[in-house]
């Protein structure tokens, strides 16, 4: 449970964004509705997209397979900017907020629902660039939908899943939580401003708490819309980015990167696949993560 006492918010903010009416109006709230939500404290969608562009270089001759493309950001945002983008999501929830907001943005785009499990089957070293982002989205591998806890393993094995549809010669960009936030000992408590969004009004509390000794992560959310609370709880085990990084290590991967986005809230990595004659991208400066 999250804890009592929080203060209340000391403001409200008015925001005007269609997607967000559009999700507030589409039935009851999910999981996807507090990730849309959500995100709106931690993005600018069009800052992202373009930090991303530029890590990414020109659109022409680059495939990219986004395999957690959840509610459609950045993916629809990058479509836009004249990527070939592939759209993969393990939830039909979460898809179903991507398909709302791709008829938003008039784009003709039709993601497919695909477990990481079955990606290296279909897409076996096909991409130029394989994109997940999401705070680290694998570690609530295969519970996404409904509270669960997935064994620890799944984890390195759906980052192998990804690496898998990687082209020799093309790059993995993978997102974790930030390493400030592993470190820290007692649970992280948001309370975000009211969001005033056309007529409804809608307040969110986070909690993320970790248990060291067990090695699990837990986010606790309420979320209120006009007046009516839902209760979100998602467990998880938690990965550090040495974890993260000999993973990557693990299946060969090269040039293991972090990588400062412009936009991004959460850390970056990068790494690149041995062979081939390289992506058509063109990387931008970064920090090269030293072998161990």
């Amino acid at each position: 449970m999250i804890k009592p006492g929080i203060p209340e918010a000391a403001n409200e903010i008015v925001v005007t964004d269609r997607r967000l009416l559009a999700c507030l109006e589409d039935g009851q709230p999910d999981i996807g509705t507090l990730w849309e939500l959500c995100m709106y404290f931690e993005f600018d969608r069009e800052e992202t997209a373009d930090g991303i562009a530029a890590w990414l270089g020109e659109p022409r001759g680059q495939r990219i397979l986004d395999c957690a493309c959840g509610s459609g950001f950045p993916a629809l945002e990058l479509i836009r900017r004249g990527y070939d983008v592939t759209c993969t999501d393990g939830s039909e929830m979460m898809l179903r907020h991507f398909r709302r907001n791709a008829r938003i943005e008039g784009l003709d785009i039709k993601p497919v629902l695909l477990d990481w499990a079955d990606l290296p089957g279909r897409y076996d070293r096909e991409f130029d660039v394989v994109i997940n982002r999401g705070g680290g989205n694998y570690i609530y591998a295969g519970v996404w939908e409904e509270e669960g806890l997935a064994a620890e393993s799944a984890m390195a094995e759906a980052i192998g899943q990804w690496a898998a549809c990687v082209r020799p010669g093309g790059r993995l960009y993978v997102d974790t939580t930030r390493a400030q936030d592993l470190d820290r000992t007692e649970p992280q408590i948001v309370r975000h401003p009211t969001m005033v969004i056309g007529d409804h009004r809608v307040d969110i509390v986070e909690q993320v708490s970790i248990d060291r000794v067990r090695r699990r992560r837990a986010w606790e959310s309420e979320l209120t819309v006009d007046g009516v609370r839902t209760n979100f709880r998602r467990r998880s085990h938690y990965i550090r980015h040495e974890q993260l990084l000999a993973a990557l290590r693990d299946l060969g991967l090269e040039g293991i990167r972090r990588e400062p986005i412009r936009g991004e809230f959460y850390d970056v990595y990068t790494a690149t696949r041995p062979g081939g004659p390289g992506s058509a991208g063109r990387p931008v400066a970064t920090e090269e993560v030293p072998d161990r």
